[in-house]
């Protein structure tokens, strides 16, 4: 009987080092991967790893604030930008269960300032980016703020309360943005009449102990521990800081510790219920040609190397966020950063593929060469957003991007490696392709690029002052140079380029201006379509 005991005991004992080794090994091998990452001279970052509600990897390297020298830890404090987009959706749920509305409620029963709003929008298209109004972060670049001016969460809704038609009928596009939460927080915070900030604290954040999460709802709000973003110019950092103060879409600031709270709430919820959860990350958006990535309502599903994934990430300024979740393995990754890149991202993926390595599935293509006249079907001119164009080009073995006489990596089954920006590439389709980055999904269609070349005569027409009345925005159109320019007081001189008649293309913020003339051939305004915006109108005032 003892030697039965005694051997059960070491079989015991050899099983539980065996997996604790592998835990180590495991460890070890995440450090040296978090380490290539991270300079810890540098901004940096902050990682967590969850399996069955529990803690099994956490580090954090890079420094928090360069001129004090303080380094990140697990109480630092980041902003977590989209990501907040969840916590919006969760408290959404909970407000239906409390009867206070319900998700199919046309939204101008809480908002009547948008009465002007021809057809109606639901609670839940505000939530799954399907509503179709003007997204906020594009209509303020427009109107000249960056993300350095202060604005207040009571400014920004009173920005797109002010929209008077919508880019598409709701429920007919998908487009990405960040107009939808803002305008979910203020619905939140009327049927609870109290600040949304208050509503999250009561609601989300105390019961799940996250007792260094907050909302930021003001510019002017000093947050204790804050990590400083920045960017690399060169090679010096330079802050990059946001301090435009939206609710609901973005600026819940929150540490690694409590940060892996809400991870563990998606595992084993103790706010929100189980199905609640499970809805965040149902698919919403049935909508073919979009990009929607099995979007649900705060989170997007798909699968990646043969794992469903449940993720979202969050990018301001220089924050960076994600949380990746893998359901069928209880395992949840979160990163926080204060640095300009896409490295969580790639953290992320290399981390899933240790933890994870025996689920993993690598795709193999099935198409591995082109001959030059299929490349040359791939090659054009593609209308990524209204006055943004890419040029693709082909010779007998290549495609390039532009006038880049670099050639597009091969991936496979028309998938072509983007090497400009880290985690994107181009996936082509007959008279079309998409664009992936991050966890951005986009489609682009092929178009005829024929502009149109015209005199300094022929642009004398357009020259004047032209104001938006609905976000009180003011453009100067003059001519410089035999170009046609488009002057603002802080977006500066914008070069307005030839279209087609009556039509010109510019860059970001601006877009596609289309002029509308009266029957003397005078221009009376032009109508803006731009990145998540159109139609909207710029009447000649002098």
């Amino acid at each position: 009987m003892n030697k039965i005991f005694l051997l059960s005991l070491l079989i015991a004992i050899n099983t539980t080092f065996a997996q604790t080794n592998s835990f180590s090994n495991k460890s070890f091998v995440a450090d040296s991967i978090f380490q290539s990452y991270c300079n810890p001279k540098e901004p940096g970052m902050a990682i967590g790893i969850v399996q069955d509600g529990k803690v099994i990897y956490k580090n954090s390297k890079g420094i928090a604030d360069l001129s004090n020298r303080l380094s990140i830890n697990d109480s630092t404090v980041f902003n977590i930008a989209s990501v907040s987009k969840q916590f919006t959706a969760l408290m959404a749920f909970m407000a239906e269960q409390e009867g206070k509305l319900k998700l199919s409620d046309d939204i101008r029963q809480y908002l009547p300032e948008l009465k002007n709003i021809p057809n109606k929008i639901t609670i839940q298209q505000l939530a799954n980016h399907t509503h179709g109004l003007p997204n906020y972060s594009d209509l303020t670049a427009m109107m000249g703020f960056d993300l350095a001016t202060p604005i207040s969460n009571e400014q920004a809704v009173e920005t797109i309360l002010s929209a008077k038609q919508a880019n598409f009928k709701a429920g007919t596009k998908y487009q990405y943005g960040n107009s939808g939460f803002i305008l979910l927080a203020e619905i939140l915070k009327r049927v609870y009449e109290k600040p949304f900030r208050i509503l999250l604290k009561e609601k989300i954040f105390e019961p799940l102990n996250m007792t260094h999460t907050s909302v930021v709802d003001d510019p002017n709000i000093i947050v204790s521990n804050k990590a400083i973003a920045y960017r690399k110019n060169g090679e010096f950092f330079s802050e990059h800081m946001n301090r435009q103060m939206e609710c609901g879409s973005s600026n819940i600031h929150t540490t690694l510790d409590d940060f892996i709270k809400w991870s563990v709430n998606f595992q084993n919820p103790k706010v929100g219920t189980s199905s609640q959860i499970e809805r965040l990350a149902t698919k919403t958006v049935s909508i073919s040609k979009d990009g929607d990535l099995g979007y649900g309502l705060g989170y997007l599903t798909e699968t990646y190397k043969g794992l469903k994934t449940v993720f979202h990430g969050g990018g301001t300024a220089g924050y960076r966020a994600y949380i990746l979740h893998v359901p069928e393995h209880n395992l949840s990754i979160v990163t926080l950063g204060n640095k300009e890149s896409f490295d969580g991202l790639l953290v992320i993926k290399d981390l899933l593929e240790l933890y994870l390595k025996d689920y993993i599935v690598e795709s193999i293509p099935v198409k591995t060469s082109y001959s030059s006249k299929e490349l040359k079907e791939f090659e054009g001119v593609y209308k990524t957003q209204p006055g943004q164009y890419w040029t693709i080009k082909a010779d007998e073995k290549n495609l390039y991007f532009g006038d880049d006489t670099n050639p597009l990596p091969l991936i496979g089954d028309g998938k072509f490696e983007f090497q400009y920006v880290p985690t994107s590439y181009l996936t082509f389709h007959p008279n079309a392709m998409e664009f992936r980055i991050a966890d951005f999904n986009y489609h682009y269609e092929k178009i005829d690029f024929n502009p149109p070349i015209l005199t300094r005569k022929e642009l004398e027409k357009y020259v004047g002052i032209f104001k938006n009345e609905e976000f009180n925005t003011y453009y100067q159109l003059l001519i410089v140079e035999d170009n046609l320019i488009a002057k603002h007081l802080t977006n500066g001189e914008i070069t307005l380029r030839p279209l087609s008649k009556n039509s010109f293309y510019a860059d970001y913020p601006l877009g596609e201006l289309t002029f509308q003339l009266n029957s003397k051939g005078k221009v009376g305004g032009f109508i803006l379509s731009g990145t998540n915006l159109d139609n909207i109108r710029f009447i000649k005032i002098n």
